[in-house]
Order: structure tokens, then sequence, then C-alpha cells
């Protein structure tokens, strides 16, 4: 655990010295913000309805998270408004996934249950397994 927090913790500080806010064309507007709380906001709720809670192993829940928001801050940096296609659109997409894979096993999308079905499903397509 602590290697991980260390190693994001390395990576959040090196994209902060390194990064394109440092760079007087790139500034970083109102707009931005309330975007990055957006996507905030819709992976969260992602995470709560979409078997985020089932994420093995449990260091990658906040390496999704930082990589979600790190992406969709340099998407909004270069390319603005555009960049909610990919904030809705990420996450719009794996919940539609979610939804038909867990409607074609037979499993309930909103509680993932039973369980043990899903979490067969999960390790599976982990190995690369996508029958």
């Amino acid at each position: 655990m602590i290697k991980t927090i260390s190693f994001y913790g390395i990576v959040i500080v090196f994209i902060l010295i390194w990064s394109p806010w440092n760079n007087e064309q790139f500034s970083i507007e109102l707009y931005h913000y309330l975007y990055l709380s957006l996507a905030l906001v819709i992976w969260l709720v992602g995470y709560h309805f979409f078997g985020g809670r089932f994420i093995r192993p449990k260091w990658k829940i906040p390496g999704k998270l930082i990589a979600y928001l790190l992406i969709s801050t340099c998407l909004l940096i270069w390319i603005g408004h555009f960049a909610l296609i990919f904030i809705i659109g990420h996450q719009l997409s794996g919940g539609i996934g979610h939804f038909i894979i867990c409607k074609k096993h037979g499993i309930d999308w909103k509680t993932c249950q039973p369980e043990e079905k899903y979490l067969e499903l999960t390790e599976k397509w982990a190995k690369g397994d996508f029958s």
C-alpha cells in the first residue's frame, strides 16, 4: 500500500512540475474546474452503480480515478470543450457495456448479484477470456 501511494505521489508531482500549466499559452479556466467536477461526479456514480466495489486489487480504484482525471484535465487544456466527449463518453460506454454484459450473463446490473458469478466473470475477463 505504501509503495502504491508513493508511486501515485511521484506521478502527481512529476505532472505538476512538467505539466502544460507551466506554459503561458495554456491556462486553466473556470469551466475546466466545472468539467472536472462533472467528471468526478460521473466517475463516482459509475463506481457506485457499475460494480466498482468489486475491482481487484484495491489499488486500481484510486489509480483509475487519477488516470481518468489526468486525461480529462489534459484534454481540457489542449482541446477545451471537446473534452466533454471523453469525460461523458468514456463513462457512458463503460456503463452501457456493463449493462449489456450483465444482461447477457444473467447478472443484475445494479447490484451485481449473484456476486460469485460477477466475480468469476471479471476474473475471466482479466485473463483475456471474453467468451
